[in-house]
Formats: C-alpha cells, structure tokens, sequence
C-alpha cells in the first residue's frame, strides 16, 4: 500500500494537471477575446474617424454655401436701399415745400392777426379795472322755489287767505 503522504502526492499531481489545462485553456480564451475585442475597437476607431472627416467636409461645403448665398442676399439688399433712397430723394425734391394754396395762406394771415391780438392784451395794464362794491345778500335764503313763478298771497278777512279752496278746509281743521 501505498503510504498517504503518495496519496497526497498523486491526487495534487492529478489537480495540479487539471489545474494546469484549465489554465491554459482559459489563458487561451481570454488572449482570443482580447485580440477581437482589439480588432473590432480599432475598427470602429477607423470608422468613426471616417464619419467624422466625412461630417466636416459636409459642414464646411454647407458654410461655404451659406456664405455664398448671404453675400449675395446682403448685395441685393444694398442695391434696393439704394434705389429706395434715390426714390425717396426724388419725391422730396419733387415735394413743394411752399404752401401754394390761397386758403393756406389765408388761415396764415388769420393766425398772425390773432397772435398780434394776444400779444396786445397780454401788453396792455390790468390797473384801469373798476372796483364794483359789493351788493350786500340778504341773509334770508331763499324764500319759494326758484323754478315756480311766485305768485302774490292774497289775504281774505279773518287772515285765513290761501291760494285754494283745499287751503282754507285744512286751516280751518287744523285751527290755524
């Protein structure tokens, strides 16, 4: 028989083997995944810097345009305010501006002699106004509606007058 310290011995050899190829094949598989994964980022590396290069050559075409197209948009514009402005130029100086019609330069002369006017009396002393005494009020207030026309009382014997029939009836109830 064999002695266990062999045992020990055989079954380590017998691991250490296995151990030893799971290893290497492992070691293998991850080299393998490794070197594609490589490969496949530089791949994309190439072909993002492609899409990339492509996009600015596309922007720098498109701003080239742009700038084509708002040189001559800005010359037209340039042109059309000139020729606005000569336009305008020319119906300013076709424009009289003296007043030709009569009724204008009528109200023109009504204006001066109304301004004369003004001038006059602001000139003139205020000291020549009349001191008007006062009239003194009575302190009555008033004595019927100022809207009625007042009438005369007339007064009867026994000063029981009243203007109506009606009137005399209530005094005479009321022993006034």
């Amino acid at each position: 028989m064999a002695s266990a310290k062999e045992t020990l011995e055989k079954i380590a050899q017998a691991i250490g083997i296995a151990t030893e190829k799971a290893a290497s094949t492992t070691g293998e598989a991850i080299d393998n995944t490794v070197e594609a994964i490589k490969e496949t980022v530089e791949d994309v590396k190439e072909a993002v810097e492609e899409t990339v290069e492509d996009v600015k050559e596309v922007i720098e075409d498109t701003v080239d345009d742009v700038k084509e197209v708002v040189a001559d948009v800005v010359e037209n514009v340039g042109e059309v305010i000139e020729e606005a402005g000569e336009a305008v130029q020319e119906v300013a100086e076709s424009i009289d501006p003296t007043p030709q019609d009569e009724r204008v330069k009528e109200l023109e002369s009504q204006i001066d002699e109304l301004k004369s006017i003004l001038k006059e009396a602001l000139e003139t002393k205020t000291e020549d106004v009349k001191v008007v005494p006062e009239v003194p009020a009575d302190d009555k207030g008033l004595t019927h509606s100022p809207e009625k026309v007042v009438e005369k009382k007339v007064t009867k014997i026994g000063k029981k007058g009243g203007s109506s029939i009606m009137d005399n009836v209530f005094k005479y109830m009321n022993n006034n």
